[in-house]
């Protein structure tokens, strides 16, 4: 038909697992749950695309969940913020302005009431604050676990994500082959066929990649319209059972 699909499939089977293989020996503290084929489409257009890679671990996912990043921004500049007020502290005992401290000491006295109360709303909000970050957290977390349309299991929201398999040209070449075998014997047919080779390699990366912390991992490919049909086709009865068990019989 135009294309040689065994050269195609050993080509992206190859260089995903070896680009897969880099990433997770370079993370030896991630868990990877999920890898996957992305970027293809069962739609009819004038153009076939090649998959990319994504990968994401558990830890990447709670990182991505809790907002991690931003949280370091903030706690780095409240940093900055304690030392510059220690030092204007520090300069003002040089020059003797600590003196005031010294008188009025009866009514100094007189409003420890007053801020011991303030002091108890402060940390009355404060509880507050923690439980609605708690409470949000979980909610995100939750959220993750809904399904298949979630962040979880949608790879542009991964850690890593997206990665090409081949260079552009050699992308460029394998793509036009598909397109021009799609206009000589049909799109519905070179699609199934494409299809088809796609989750061969889905399970051979699994079968290689399942092993030691990431015994567990997923390897699917992703297609937001044909979701339900290529999980099944993709995952093990027991990755159904446990990931989205209305889909497992």
């Amino acid at each position: 038909m135009g294309v040689d699909w065994t050269a195609l499939e050993e080509a992206i089977r190859v260089s995903a697992l070896r680009q897969a293989e880099e990433i997770i020996d370079r993370h030896p503290d991630e868990m990877f749950y999920a890898v996957a084929l992305d970027g293809v489409s069962a739609d009819e257009t004038d153009h076939i695309d090649l998959p990319v890679l994504a990968l994401n671990s558990e830890q990447a996912l709670t990182r991505s969940l809790a907002g991690d990043d931003e949280e370091n921004d903030e706690e780095d500049f409240e940093d900055e913020d304690e030392e510059e007020d220690f030092e204007e502290r520090a300069d003002a005992d040089d020059d003797g302005s600590d003196r005031d401290l010294n008188r009025d000491v009866n009514n100094s006295n007189s409003d420890d009431d007053d801020e011991d109360e303030g002091e108890a709303t402060d940390e009355d909000d404060d509880d507050e604050d923690i439980d609605a970050v708690l409470k949000e957290f979980d909610a995100l977390t939750s959220g993750a676990e809904q399904g298949y349309y979630s962040s979880k299991w949608n790879p542009a929201d991964w850690q890593w994500s997206p990665i090409e398999l081949f260079d552009e040209s050699a992308t460029e070449l394998w793509s036009q082959a598909l397109t021009n075998v799609a206009k000589d014997h049909g799109w519905e047919k070179t699609n199934r066929l494409y299809y088809e080779m796609l989750i061969r390699v889905t399970e051979s990366l699994r079968n290689t990649l399942a092993k030691g912390r990431n015994k567990d991992v997923v390897v699917y490919l992703s297609d937001d319209d044909h979701g339900d049909a290529l999980l099944r086709r993709c995952l093990t009865e027991a990755q159904l059972a446990k990931h989205f068990p209305e889909l497992a019989l």
